[in-house]
């Protein structure tokens, strides 16, 4: 009974070294298994007591080897999945950089049309004066003696 336990302890701490999860959720999954709150290792703990009493400190070692061996490598798969997200450029995204510009667009027909008409009464002798769009009362109708 004591060997099976040795054995299957030694199982575990063999499937811990060789497990390589590729993605977030299978890493997940790893530390459900192996460390969480209802993992594999906790019930192997309750097998203790059918340990006899000379076997019982060897054995509580093993377990805690299998759990620091877990979470070493849990530790080391997290720290190889965050780098390979930093090289494949997920954090290295600068939110604070001005974005890239915005081609401009073309001139409206009209307003070309416009610029060589100017050009033209330039070159006559006119002049462009820019003045104020909108008129107020009294330069429209009261300066000009009109109601």
């Amino acid at each position: 009974m004591a060997t099976e336990a040795f054995e299957k302890i030694k199982k575990i701490i063999d499937e811990i070294k060789d497990s390589a999860p590729k993605s977030a959720e299978e890493l997940e999954q790893f530390r459900r298994t192996y460390l969480g709150s209802k993992n594999i290792l906790k019930g192997l703990m309750g097998e203790i007591r059918n340990i006899p009493n000379e076997l019982k400190r060897d054995f509580g070692q093993l377990i805690n080897e299998a759990k620091t061996t877990a979470e070493a490598t849990f530790k080391n798969l997290q720290i190889k999945m965050e780098s390979a997200a930093e090289e494949a450029g997920a954090g290295n995204i600068d939110l604070t950089a001005p974005g890239e510009p915005l081609p401009l667009g073309s001139r409206h027909p009209i307003a070309i049309t416009m610029n060589r008409i100017i050009n033209i009464f330039e070159r006559i002798g006119f002049v462009v004066a820019e003045e104020r769009e909108i008129e107020d009362d009294w330069h429209n109708f009261t300066a000009m003696n009109t109601p």
